[in-house]
């Protein structure tokens, strides 16, 4: 993206708006069906907060996105919250964790973009760290408003993580229909 869609105020409270009825619950059932609870883990791309609110209640996470607006408009209600800037891509970070998570976040980024952030995914993980992502399943992309939407089978997905990552578990799930989305969790080699 260009100029970030999250970079600008009125976007962000228009997606504030449009996710207003997600509660998070399922992604935390994921969550905790496959990240012991003592992992120290990162979110990417945390949005408005609400799978870090979920997540924080039992593991030690540090919250971050690209957008300054997000990260700051969750600092300002959350200010014991560990909350970073972060590119997604380049993760500029100094932790190392034992897990890393995005809820439909890599899905806005190019394909190759996605590699690059999987390979300094595996730079900032423990030993056999984790990896748990959600994306949209389907084919092709589209583009709202200087927003990337590229869609993935399961199949590509496996292709993505296989060189750095041992693929766990894979399975299709439903966000608003049938099998229209996809989690993976994946293990560092």
């Amino acid at each position: 993206m260009s100029e970030s869609f999250f970079e600008k105020e009125e976007n962000v409270k228009q997606y504030f708006e449009m996710t207003a009825d997600y509660d998070g619950r399922w992604f935390f059932e994921q969550f905790k069906k496959h990240v012991p609870v003592n992992y120290k883990c990162l979110e990417l791309g945390m949005g408005p907060g609400k799978d870090l609110d979920n997540i924080r209640l039992e593991y030690d996470v540090v919250g971050s996105d690209y957008s300054f607006v997000f990260a700051e408009l969750y600092k300002r209600s959350h200010p014991e919250i560990k909350i970073k800037v972060l590119d997604a891509v380049t993760i500029k970070i100094k932790q190392i964790f034992d897990c890393i998570y995005t809820n439909k976040v890599l899905h806005h980024l190019t394909f190759d973009d996605v590699k690059k952030s999987i390979s300094r995914q595996a730079e900032i993980l423990n030993t056999k760290g984790l990896v748990l992502h959600t994306f949209w399943k389907g084919t092709g992309q589209e583009n709202y408003e200087g927003m990337l939407f590229h869609y993935y089978e399961t199949e590509e997905v496996i292709q993505m993580f296989e060189q750095e990552f041992k693929v766990l578990h894979i399975s299709t799930y439903k966000e608003f229909k049938e099998d229209d989305s996809i989690i993976v969790v994946a293990q560092k080699k």
